[in-house]
């Protein structure tokens, strides 16, 4: 039972790091505006506060967990990538 539970953390951060690849991705490579990194801060808040509000209702440590580490690489990588 607690290698269920183990998978199902590890599922979960790790679907929500492919989207913020992939979306991080998309940003950077579709324009080369300045605003972009306002898009992608926009794009990570909003992620972040899904995962919050998903930790409300189900899996209540793996979307904490998800939006903590979305939280601290999203806005690092946005930092790095667009600086």
């Amino acid at each position: 039972m607690e290698e269920n539970t183990q998978n199902t953390k590890i599922i979960i951060v790790a679907i929500n790091l492919t989207i913020l690849i992939a979306y991080t991705i998309y940003f950077r490579t579709s324009s080369t505006n300045s605003l972009t990194i306002i898009l992608e801060a926009v794009a990570i808040g909003i992620h972040v506060i899904t995962c919050l509000l998903l930790a409300i209702v189900v899996y209540r440590k793996e979307f904490l967990l998800s939006a903590l580490v979305v939280l601290l690489i999203g806005f690092s990588s946005c930092w790095m990538v667009f600086s």
